[in-house]
C-alpha cells in the first residue's frame, strides 16, 4: 500500500525500495503493477544499459535517450509510464553525469507522467546514494522488511500451486517447518528467497525420485545443501552407552551429558541459543577430550571433520580477539553443524571470553564479510584445569573406580566456588557460568581405571600392527604396571592417564614401530620389560626398568 500511495503522490512520486537481497523488493513491484493497471510498468536493466554504453560517459546520453523516449510514449499512448529500476547503486556508481542525467525526470515525474522506483540493500545505499543529498530527497524511501511467517506460508502455498504439487500437502505444516528451519540455520539470507529456495529444491527431488513432500525429504535437502541433520538420528535411550563406550569410570560426567542431550533428540532445546553447551572441570587426562570426541561421533559420525578445537592458549592477550573471532566464524560458516571446544578457556583474554559470551547468549557472530554466522546448530564444550586444588583432595580422598560422583556430588559447592574465584593465569571467567547449560566435573581415575585406559590403547596398538604389517604382538603383564606404577605420574592433582599414555606412546609404540621397520620379514614380536620395578621392591627409589621389543623366541 505504501509503494502504490507512493505511485499516486501529485509531484514527489518516485520511491526508493531498500531490503536485503531476497527480501523481495520484485515481487512487491509485480504485487503493485497488478493492483495498479492503469500504468504500464517495465523493468530497466542498468547492467545491460552499462554494458550497451561502453563507458561512463555514453552512459548520460543513454539515460537521457531513455527517458525522452518515456516521455514520448506517455504523450503518445497517454497512460502513466512506471519504470523500476532494480540494483540502482549501479548507475549511481558509474558516473556524477548519469546521475545528473536522472535528477531532471525524477524532480518532475509528477508532470511528465514517468514514475521511477528504484530499489537496492542498505550497504549499496549508504555507500553510493546516500552522500548525494540532492539525488535522495528525489525519492521516497521506503524500507522493506522481511515477511513474517504467515506471509511467507502464503507465498510457499502459492509457489507449490504454481509448480504443481500443492495436492502434496494436507496443511502448511511442512510450508512453517521450512520457515523455521531457514529462520534458524540460514541467518546470512532473507526471508521469502531461503523459503522459496529450499521449496524448490524439495520440488526437483520430487519430480525426480517421486519421494513424498514430507519432513523427511526437506530433511534430506537441508543436509545436502546446509549440512544440517534436523532428522538428528540419535536413540534418545542409547545415549549414555555409547558415551561410556570410549570414557572410563566417569558415569556422573556421561549421565549429564547424556541427559542435557534429551532436549536435543525432542527438540525441545531453547531455539534461540546453541543446542547445548557444557562446561567440562577437572584434572588433566581424565577424559574430557576424549568425551567431546565421543559426543561428536555419536551426533555426527565421526570427531575429525565435526569437531572443532580452539586451544585458548593461543588467545591469552587481547591482540589475538581480532583472529580469533575472524577464524571461529570462518570455521562456523563452512561447518554450521558441529561440537566445539574451547580448551583451558580461562586462558583466553577478556576480550576474546565476550565473543564466547555472544555466542552462548544470541547463538550468532558476524564475520569479517559481515554475514551473520549461526551458532545455533553448535554443541558448544568448554573445558578448564581451574579449580585443580579441589581435584587434589578428591584424588587423595575421595576415589571411586565408576566415577559415579557419590563423592564429586559432596564437593559440588566447593567446585563451583573454586572455579569462580581463582586468580591468576587459572581464572576462569564467571560471568560464562550464568550462561552454560550444564557443569560437569570429571572424577580423578583411580590406578585400576588409569591402567584399564592403558591396557586399551596398548590393545588398539596390537590390532593396528596386525591390521597394516601382518604382525602379532605378545606383551608381557608387567608392561601395564611399568607405564601406570613406575611411569605414571605421581602427582595426584593429575588424576589422569595422559602421563601413562604419553610414555606408551614413547617408549613402546615407537619401540614396536623401529623393529618393525628394521625388520620387516618377523610376523612375531615379543614386548617385555627388563630390569628391576620400584613397584615390586618399595625400598627402591629408583628404577632401571626399561622396555624391550625383539622376535619371539
Amino acid at each position: 500500500m505504501q509503494l502504490l500511495a507512493s505511485m499516486n503522490r501529485p509531484e514527489l512520486c518516485n520511491a526508493l525500495l531498500l531490503a536485503e537481497a531476497g527480501t523481495g523488493k520484485t515481487a512487491l513491484v509485480q504485487a503493485t503493477m497488478l493492483a495498479d493497471p492503469e500504468r504500464l510498468y517495465l523493468e530497466v536493466d542498468p547492467a545491460r544499459m552499462i554494458t550497451h554504453a561502453g563507458n561512463a560517459a555514453n552512459m548520460a546520453s543513454t539515460l537521457k535517450g531513455l527517458f525522452d523516449e518515456a516521455e514520448r510514449f506517455v504523450e503518445d499512448e497517454e497512460r502513466e509510464l512506471v519504470l523500476f529500476i532494480d540494483e540502482f547503486h549501479q548507475i549511481v556508481q558509474l558516473s556524477d553525469a548519469a546521475v545528473e542525467a536522472i535528477k531532471p525526470v525524477l524532480a518532475a515525474s509528477g508532470t511528465r507522467g514517468i514514475r521511477i522506483i528504484a530499489a537496492t540493500t542498505y550497504d549499496e545505499f549508504h555507500k553510493h546514494i546516500s552522500p548525494n543529498q540532492a539525488l535522495v530527497e528525489r525519492l521516497q524511501r521506503i524500507n522493506v522488511n522481511p515477511p513474517d511467517q504467515h506471509t511467507t506460508v502464503t507465498i510457499l502455498q502459492a509457489m507449490a500451486k504454481r509448480y504443481d504439487v500443492s495436492d502434496q500437502f494436507y496443511d502448511d505444516h511442512i510450508f512453517r517447518q521450512i520457515y523455521e528451519y531457514t529462520q534458524r540455520y540460514m541467518p546470512a539470507s532473507a526471508q521469502p528467497r531461503k523459503s522459496i529456495l529450499v521449496l524448490d529444491s524439495m520440488v526437483g527431488w520430487h519430480r525426480l525420485t517421486k519421494r513424498p513432500m514430507d519432513r523427511e525429504l526437506l530433511s534430506d535437502v537441508l543436509q545436502e545443501s546446509l549440512g544440517v541433520n534436523i532428522a538428528f538420528q540419535v536413540d534418545g535411550t542409547k545415549i549414555k552407552q555409547q558415551l561410556d563406550a570410549e570414557v572410563f569410570s566417569q558415569d556422573l560426567a556421561t549421565s549429564v551429558v547424556a541427559r542435557r542431550l534429551q532436549l536435543s533428540v525432542a527438540d525441545l532445546n531453547d531455539k534461540a541459543r546453541p543446542e547445548a553447551s557444557f562446561l567440562f572441570t577437572g584434572s588433566t587426562g581424565v577424559g574430557k577430550t576424549e568425551l567431546t570426541k565421543q559426543l561428536a561421533r555419536l551426533l555426527f559420525g565421526d570427531d575429525q571433520r565435526h569437531l572443532i578445537r580452539f586451544d585458548m592458549t593461543e588467545y591469552a592477550e587481547d591482540s589475538s580477539f581480532t583472529s580469533f573471532r575472524s577464524e571461529l566464524t570462518k570455521r562456523v560458516w563452512d561447518l554450521s553443524h558441529a561440537v566445539l571446544l574451547f580448551d583451558e578457556v580461562e586462558k583466553a583474554s577478556q576480550m576474546v571470553t565476550r565473543v564466547l559470551l555472544q555466542v552462548l547468549d544470541d547463538g550468532r557472530l558476524t564475520d569479517d564479510n559481515n554475514r551473520k554466522v549461526s551458532f545455533l546448530n553448535t554443541y558448544i564444550v568448554l573445558t578448564t584445569n581451574a579449580g585443580s586444588e579441589i581435584y587434589k583432595t578428591i584424588a587423595q580422598y575421595a576415589a571411586d573406580d565408576t566415577g559415579s560422583g557419590r563423592q564429586l556430588l559432596e564437593y559440588e559447592k566447593l567446585i563451583h566456588r573454586s572455579i569462580s574465584t581463582t586468580t591468576g593465569d587459572n581464572r576462569f571467567p564467571p560471568e560464562l557460568l550464568g550462561r552454560i547449560d550444564a557443569i560437569v566435573p570429571f572424577q580423578p581415575l583411580s590406578l585400576e581405571t588409569q591402567t584399564k585406559i592403558v591396557r586399551n590403547k596398548l590393545r588398539r596398538m596390537t590390532q593396528e600392527v596386525l591390521v597394516k604389517h601382518d604382525v602379532q604382538v605378545h606383551t608381557d603383564k608387567r608392561v601395564l604396571q611399568y607405564l601406570i606404577e613406575d611411569k605414571g605420574d605421581s602427582d595426584s592433582d593429575a588424576g589422569g592417564a595422559r602421563t601413562a599414555v604419553a610414555k606408551m606412546t614413547d617408549e613402546v609404540t615407537t619401540a614396536v614401530a623401529t623393529f618393525i621397520n628394521e625388520h620387516p620379514s618377523q610376523r612375531q614380536i615379543r614386548i617385555d620389560v627388563v630390569g628391576d620395578l620400584v613397584s615390586d621392591d618399595k625400598n627402591r627409589l629408583s628404577s632401571d626398568a626399561h622396555i624391550r621389543v625383539g622376535a619371539m623366541r
